[in-house]
């Protein structure tokens, strides 16, 4: 399973940080296209790398985890 977990907590990242940038956006009153668009550019550019991240840090801590 070589790229099973980077499917899995790349999407996961960089969803939840895009949904609670939408939700901070909204918070302060900020509705519209734009607002989509920067959430989606702010999960992808955080989520990522720390999807990444995490891959690595479940390899590194269970090798034997498939």
């Amino acid at each position: 399973m070589k790229y099973g977990w980077r499917l899995l907590f790349i999407p996961l990242w960089a969803l939840c940080i895009a949904g609670a940038a939408v939700t901070a956006f909204l918070a302060i009153g900020w509705v519209g296209w734009k607002a989509f668009a920067a959430a989606a550019v702010i999960g992808a550019v955080a989520g990522i790398p720390a999807g990444l991240w995490n891959t690595h840090k479940v390899r590194r801590d269970d090798p034997a985890w498939s």
